[in-house]
């Protein structure tokens, strides 16, 4: 039998199933205690069955030399509007450009200050009710509303209860999903090696005037060191974080520990949980010692014999993460990246139906880094060998 091309943590989780012949069923789905859990055992997809994206873009914006609206810097956010307009997040000036639907530019807004309408360090983008748009200021910690147009009609601060608040999404409602990256209490040298700290996933209500908490996850893991009596953090290698995603009015969540993602409702109500059992998540000799290849080649050569001192010093997490980012697209399916070490970007997403069931994996290009997922197409960031940044659509085919 012909088997699809998958990742190797998804062939072990097949292969000891097929081992015990305890599944059968390429997924199986149960009640616990009015919880869904959705199980699955092996992909849909046959060999040559699977979804693929087009050789070629159907969308291209930017340009190495050119005008200046078509030169981009730092794209922290790109989305199509109902009218196939495409608006694009330009961090590196604080603008939202918009686009045509062949790509023409239209109009610009923004820039970069901390007045309403501008920006000092754009990380988020997306649609909200009534065609209006959002656009998320990690450095102001606040929200823009936009209109459709690119009128700014309200700024919404997250405030300062939570720590390192990053945007997940908006809700039919005008209130907004916000999410943690981490809430480190670190104090001298009292805790020491790897250290993950629960952080929130919460709603913040359309006017900025309050919080709640939707549900807590393990956070990002940090490695906690001692230098001259002071903590010190860092990123362990294969360090696992928190993911969030957001379709229609569901909220998912996953701590990357184990290949499992969980659908709450706003007001923190656990509907759905979508697991792939025994996944292999082992963290193997090679691909650390890989991974600290990388790493070292891209430090300057005066700093590479402390850096290979402190990376043999590091610990290592228990095992690799299982994915990394999670989408849902335009049909409700859910896609989770595999792990990929910044500045990398996933090469593999794996996809599962709005039931929770797998359906495979879809492999994107090099360097192409996805930002929103349609029906039938996936729009992101792609590179040329001179890291020039091109907005980019390509066709999924089915």
């Amino acid at each position: 039998m012909n088997t699809p091309r998958l990742s190797k943590h998804l062939l072990y989780a097949l292969g000891l199933a097929a081992c015990s012949g305890a599944e059968t069923q390429p997924a199986t789905t149960r009640d616990s205690s009015g919880i869904e859990i959705v199980e699955s055992w092996q992909p849909q997809w046959q060999a040559g069955d699977g979804w693929h994206l087009s050789a070629d873009p159907i969308l291209q914006i930017g340009t190495a030399d050119g005008p200046q609206e078509l030169q981009f810097h730092q794209i922290e956010g790109a989305i199509v509007l109902a009218d196939g307009r495409v608006v694009v997040a330009n961090a590196g000036s604080g603008e939202i450009r918009f686009f045509g639907e062949s790509g023409g530019f239209l109009s610009s807004v923004g820039g970069l200050g901390d007045a309403p309408g501008e920006y000092r360090q754009i990380t988020g983008i997306g649609t909200g009710p009534a065609d209006s748009l959002w656009v998320f200021d990690y450095g102001l910690r606040r929200f823009t509303v936009l209109t459709a147009a690119g009128e700014a009609v309200r700024t919404v601060s997250v405030g300062g209860t939570l720590s390192s608040a990053g945007a997940v999404g908006r809700l039919s409602d005008g209130s907004f999903v916000v999410k943690e990256s981490w809430s480190s209490h670190l104090h001298g040298g009292e805790r020491q090696g790897l250290v993950r700290d629960p952080v929130a996933v919460a709603t913040l209500a359309a006017d900025g005037s309050g919080l709640d908490t939707i549900t807590t996850v393990a956070g990002r893991e940090v490695f906690v060191s001692t230098e001259n009596g002071r903590a010190v953090m860092s990123a362990p290698l294969f360090a696992r974080t928190s993911s969030a995603a957001m379709g229609d009015d569901a909220v998912y969540v996953g701590d990357q520990a184990k290949f499992e993602i969980r659908r709450y409702s706003p007001d923190g109500m656990l509907q759905q949980v979508v697991r792939v059992p025994d996944a292999d998540l082992r963290l193997t000799s090679a691909a650390v010692q890989q991974l600290k290849d990388e790493i070292l080649a891209r430090e300057p050569e005066q700093r590479r014999a402390m850096m290979r001192q402190h990376l043999q010093e590091m610990a290592l997490p228990p095992s690799k993460p299982a994915y990394s980012r999670l989408m849902i697209d335009g049909a409700g399916n859910i896609w989770a990246a595999e792990y990929a070490r910044y500045p990398a970007v996933p090469l593999t997403w794996t996809v599962f139906t709005q039931a929770g069931e797998l359906l495979g994996e879809v492999p994107v290009p090099r360097w192409f880094n996805v930002l929103q997922i349609g029906v039938d197409w996936i729009l992101g960031v792609g590179r040329d060998e001179l890291d020039v940044e091109y907005v980019r659509s390509y066709r999924l085919l089915k």
